[in-house]
């Protein structure tokens, strides 16, 4: 006969076994039981494929030299800009007022002016309603004082790097009044007249980086240094056309996506400093402490996060160790969130490509049935003939690629049912230049595309304090940019395609009048977002949706291939 001491011992033992069971095949069952949601189920309908006829649409004249140190890196994105742009760009050597209409843009990439145009020719178009975006600056050369009365320019001192910007005047769709930049700028020290029109200034010496001047019916911008030589900086370019060109309408993507890398590894050697700082080991600190935050900002935004696990890369060195039970339990909740697990290459160096099968392996173990159909690219540069090809190596039908925003032609790629979308900006250091180059993106792209590296973060080198800035940053890219960013649609990695398809093959046209602008659109998707900057208001539209987000612009979304915007009279 059993003693009660025995009998209450077999109950608990039972008890425990009991729960362990019952949290293994809850647990295992919302794993195994994912499945891949089928993408095609996810397209949208396109507008009917037809000519579109250039009609009134704004030309753009890029003048600059592809070979100058800097400068041509500016040329190159400044034509990369347009071309996203959909505007008509011409390249050419010199300015000639005859071939330019007044309603085009012309765009000096190089602060030697007088190389590229004659003063006086150039302010007598200014002054019968051209427009002029010197892109690059002004040099310091005795050839270009004949350019200082058009851009009102009263002295010009010794060149400075700027790491404290102010907006003065509403430049962008979404900025702050003060932020950091991390660049080099190489901005002159400048005075100009007081009818100058400030929008960005330098914050500690007050010299003006941004700023337009209006000369009888025309009007010029000068860009203070070198910030369009960074991709990330192209807000600036935009910013400065809707300055310039009233009524401007240019197409974007409209989306938001957050992407997570190194969720899912946490070396060993961390352990005891995350013990010591945390109380935690290295992988209970990614599972307990900063995947929690995530999926707290992705619960309160809305915004699904799109995860990848490194399984490619260059070298076997890139591989960290990766844990089966951290896969499955982080993993299953970022799919619980209608988030999306991605693999992810490190193609840094050249060479062979080596596969990490072990993580292939953990993750197939913890997602039997979920597909994975994107690769993150975390560093290399592929061409396009070989940067869908990398999924054959994993065997994996891999449809959506994430690049770079400085990629060059595949930034944007639609191959086949195959895109590439582009990660824009990342980190979580926003007052040390990051919330600049995200509103900037912002305004160029009309995008938020941001990648946040867990393996980065402070935590890892200690003291606690160190993670609490990292956890303040990533609060205030929640509270500021995905708050604040109501009219971007949040998507994850595959669920772009629609987007990137659209926005590299439309066509479009648009006329203004005194209260009406016009739209033709060809190829676009049903949905299909432009940002539209006016000193006017909308009144209502057909074959549209609109929505103002502030400082002069709307977002519109269209819905038909022909659209009309009708402004209110007076205003």
């Amino acid at each position: 006969m059993l003693s009660l001491k025995r009998l209450v011992y077999i109950i608990l033992i039972v008890a425990v076994v009991g729960a362990l069971f019952l949290l293994y095949s809850q647990y295992g069952s919302r794993t195994t039981a994912i499945q891949s949601k089928d993408p095609s189920a996810q397209e949208r309908a396109f507008v009917e494929t037809r000519q579109i006829a250039e009609g009134d649409k704004p030309r753009a004249w890029v003048f600059g030299d592809a070979e100058a140190e800097s400068f041509g890196d500016i040329r190159n994105n400044v034509l990369q800009l347009c071309e996203d742009m959909h505007l008509v760009t011409f390249q050419k050597d010199r300015f000639d007022a005859d071939e330019v209409r007044q309603h085009d843009l012309v765009v000096f990439c190089d602060a030697a002016l007088s190389h590229y145009a004659n003063a006086s020719e150039l302010e007598e178009f200014v002054e019968e309603g051209g427009r002029v975006l010197f892109a690059a600056g002004i040099g310091s050369g005795e050839e270009e004082f004949a350019f200082w009365p058009m851009l009102g320019l009263e002295e010009r001192m010794a060149e400075q790097d700027c790491h404290e910007l102010a907006f003065e005047k509403p430049l962008l769709p979404l900025q702050p009044e003060k932020t950091g930049y991390a660049g080099s700028s190489h901005s002159a020290q400048l005075e100009v007249d007081p009818d100058a029109s400030v929008y960005l200034r330098d914050a500690e010496s007050g010299t003006p980086l941004l700023y337009t001047r209006t000369r009888q019916e025309g009007s010029v911008c000068l860009i203070n240094g070198e910030f369009l030589a960074d991709a990330e900086a192209g807000g600036l370019f935009t910013g400065a056309t809707c300055a310039l060109m009233p009524d401007f309408i240019y197409p974007i993507l409209g989306v938001k996506a957050v992407f997570l890398d190194g969720l899912f590894t946490a070396a060993a050697a961390d352990d005891e400093l995350c013990r010591q700082t945390y109380g935690y080991s290295a992988n209970g600190f990614l599972q307990n402490v900063v995947w929690p935050l995530f999926q707290g900002m992705s619960l309160r935004a809305n915004a699904p996060l799109t995860s990848s696990l490194l399984v490619e890369a260059s070298s076997g060195e890139a591989f960290a160790p990766v844990d089966k039970d951290l896969i499955a339990e982080v993993g299953a909740s970022v799919l619980q969130f209608n988030g999306e697990l991605i693999y992810a290459a490190d193609l840094a160096e050249s060479g062979k490509i080596v596969i990490d099968e072990e993580s292939l392996a953990r993750f197939s173990e913890a997602f039997a049935n979920y597909t994975v159909r994107g690769l993150a690219l975390e560093a290399g540069d592929p061409s396009s003939e070989v940067i869908f090809e990398l999924s054959n190596e994993l065997g994996a039908d891999i449809r959506a690629i994430r690049g770079m925003l400085d990629a060059g032609e595949v930034r944007f790629l639609w191959e086949d049912g195959r895109f590439v979308f582009p990660v824009a900006t990342k980190g979580a250091d926003l007052d040390d230049g990051g919330m600049f180059e995200v509103c900037s993106v912002l305004g160029a792209y009309g995008m938020v595309s941001h990648v946040f590296d867990i393996s980065t973060l402070s935590a890892w080198e200690g003291p606690a304090t160190a993670w609490e800035t990292d956890k303040e940053q990533i609060e205030l890219f929640e509270s500021e940019i995905l708050s604040g960013t109501p009219w971007l649609e949040s998507k994850t990695l595959l669920q772009v395609g629609d987007e990137v398809k659209s926005y590299q093959d439309m066509e479009y046209d648009w006329t203004v009048g005194e209260s009406q602008v016009k739209l033709e659109l060809s190829g676009v998707v049903v949905g299909q977002a432009f940002m539209y900057h006016t000193k006017g208001r909308i009144a209502n539209a057909e074959g549209l949706d609109y929505e103002e987000i502030g400082n002069g612009y709307y977002v519109l979304r269209v819905r038909e291939p022909h659209a009309a915007i009708v402004l209110e009279e007076g205003v």
